[in-house]
Formats: structure tokens, sequence, C-alpha cells
């Protein structure tokens, strides 16, 4: 593997920076990668942005630092540290950002005047923090710390092509081996493509069909020896029909990173959640905790309506594993309020209280119904 360096472009106010500037410059260099700063451009006929912009878009990964000013503003309404950034964001560029941890401590000179500056600045932030790498500094050594993290983070994240040696890459004639090979790779590819079988996928059943869930018991007991349990049962239903339920009770947990949501699926609470809910659209008593729903029943209606488009296919990512049209759905169907529109094909729906030993106390649906 070739020791890649990366080119870092730095940005911020000028004048009050300058300090905080060199020390980003020099963290830069110490993991071996290469700063590039508007200190460093010579003299030219060229507009800032007309210079800058070809460098930024060189540029691996492009580091913003915010103080307590936002600089000069230009004809475009916008500072020249802001021009760069959104440069920077539309050439997809990766954006690390530095924000001052603590605005009010910053000197009275390194801050905003007017208030029209320091709105400007406040929008510069959100605009800059948004679904990026930001982390928060209040003096050098932090700072200097934070360049390290988000670029350690960001070659981990967001891969970039880098510099290497020109003495570390094949010779030509090997390059030229390895391109034969990849042809030739190409070749058996197509070859084998012809011979491979059209295997149709499997239709998916219409969301009105009827499907079949069993519900598995589930047992309690208190410290007094009172066992409390449920009942099996197999429950009929359309795929539909199921939905709202299983949206209102999957268990999912959510966290983020650095601006970015991910959601979590708890199986085994989902399917207590999931089965309890089921049986007490049933049973007019309280079956929470008394029924499940097998992993392979969940991972069953989850494939489908995965299949149906009621959530999402790819990974992990986001607050939910629903999709829009999903939440709508569900919404729809809290509000219409129906009957339960659920049989029984097997079994039936109890909770059964057995006292502790020596007691005489048991009590299952038909006590809770007095008539």
């Amino acid at each position: 593997m070739h020791d890649k360096r990366y080119q870092v472009f730095i940005s911020s106010t000028f004048t009050d920076l300058q300090e905080e500037r060199r020390a980003v410059q020099d963290a830069v260099i110490s993991m071996g990668d290469f700063p590039v700063q508007m200190e460093s451009f010579p003299a030219s006929d060229d507009s800032q942005m007309d210079f800058i912009g070809p460098l930024i878009e060189q540029s691996d990964y492009y580091v913003l630092i915010i103080g307590g000013r936002y600089g000069t503003i230009d004809d475009t309404g916008l500072s020249f540290t802001h021009q760069e950034f959104r440069y920077a964001v539309a050439k997809h560029v990766p954006v690390l950002v530095l924000v001052h941890g603590k605005p009010d401590a910053i000197a009275v000179g390194k801050t905003e005047a007017t208030e029209i500056g320091r709105g400007k600045l406040k929008e510069l932030i959100a605009e800059a923090s948004l679904k990026r790498i930001r982390k928060d500094w209040q003096n050098i050594g932090e700072l200097k710390l934070a360049v390290h993290e988000a670029l350690d983070h960001a070659k981990r994240s967001k891969p970039r092509p880098g510099w290497v040696r020109g003495d570390t890459i094949a010779s030509f004639d090997a390059l030229e081996q390895l391109n034969e090979v990849r042809k030739e790779n190409e070749r058996f590819r197509e070859t084998l493509g012809n011979l491979a079988v059209d295997i149709p996928l499997p239709k998916i059943p219409e969301a009105d069909d009827e499907t079949a869930i069993t519900l598995l018991p589930l047992t309690s007991k208190t410290r007094s020896g009172t066992t409390t349990q449920g009942s099996s049962a197999k429950i009929q239903g359309s795929w539909i029909s199921f939905f709202p339920l299983f949206f209102t009770n999957l268990t999912v947990s959510t966290n983020d990173w650095q601006g970015n949501f991910y959601h979590n699926i708890d199986h085994d609470d989902s399917c207590v959640a999931i089965g309890s809910a089921i049986a007490g659209e049933l049973a007019p008593t309280d079956t929470s905790g008394y029924f499940k729903i097998s992993r392979g029943t969940l991972q069953r209606l989850i494939s489908y309506y995965t299949e149906a488009g009621l959530m999402i296919s790819s990974g992990n990512d986001g607050d939910t594993p629903f999709t829009e049209i999903a939440q709508r759905l569900a919404r729809r169907h809290l509000i219409g309020g129906s009957a339960s529109p659920f049989a029984i094909l097997e079994g039936e729906i109890t909770v059964t209280t057995v006292g502790a030993p020596g007691g005489n106390f048991s009590r299952d649906l038909d006590d809770d119904i007095p008539f």
C-alpha cells in the first residue's frame, strides 16, 4: 500500500486568526500532509476566487477555522471565507469545521462590531456545521488536537486520492501487463455472463392477501410466587392490516455521529412488543409482555415491508427504518381507528394468573368479562 500524503486547504478570516492558522499549518505538517493557505499565494492579476478556486478543487480536504469574525463582505454579499467554503462544498471537497467553542471569551478586537456581521457569522456557522465533521476549540492546544482528530476521521471515512511518491509507483511495463490481465478478466466475465441462468424474482403477495402469524406465550413470576402467562394462538390477517401494529411497536434506537444519524432495531424487544400488541387487538385485557412472535416471523415481516417499499433497504442510515410513505400510511390507519381485522385460526388469547403454592388464586379472560 502506498504511503499517501494529502493536500489540506486552510481557510479562515486572516488578521484575527494568524496564530491559529500557523497552529493548524503546523498540525497538518506534523501529520505528513501539505497545508495550502492564502499566505502562500503569489501576487496575481487574477481575482482572489479565480486563483483560489482551482487550489481548493485540487485539495483533498478543506479545513475551515471560525473565530469571532465573519470577514469583509464583497459584491457577492458574502465574505471571502464564506465563498471559499461554498466553493469547496460545490466541488465535493470534504469540509472539516473548527469552531471557537466560547465566543464570549474572544477579545473585542477579534469579534464582529456590527449586528450585520454577527448575523452573517451565525449563518456561516450554522451552514458549515450541518451534517459535517465539526470540532470545537478554545485555545491553540485544543485547536491542534481538533485538527488531528478531524483529519484522522476524515481520512478513514472520506478517503481521497492524495499524493504518492513517483518512485513508489509501478513501472510503465508493469502497468501495461496489469492492463492486459484486466482486459483478459473482462473477457472471462463476458463469457460467464452469457452462460448465467436468468432466475426471476418471486412475486411478493398483494397488500390485502392473507397471512398467518403464530403468537408464542411468555411467563412472568412475582416475588410472592404468583405466575402470569399468555397462551399460544395462530392469528390470520392481511399483510397491510398487521403493518400499523408493526410500525408502532418495532423497537428502534437512534444515535448520531458528527451529525449523521443511524438507527438500530432491537429484535428481541420488537418480537415481544409486536406479539403483545396483536394479542391485545383480540382480547379485552392487558396483554403486554405475555406474548411474542418468533425472530423468523419478525424477519419475514421486515422482508415483506422492505420489498413493498415501506422500509429502507440499504443499511441503517437515518433515524428511522421506515420510508416517508410508510409513516403516512401508519398515520392514516391510526386516524381511521377501524375495528380489529384479525381472526384466531388456532388456540385462544388468554392471560392466566396462578397464585403461589398453597394459595387458591386463578383467573383468565373470562374473569374480566362481566357477562
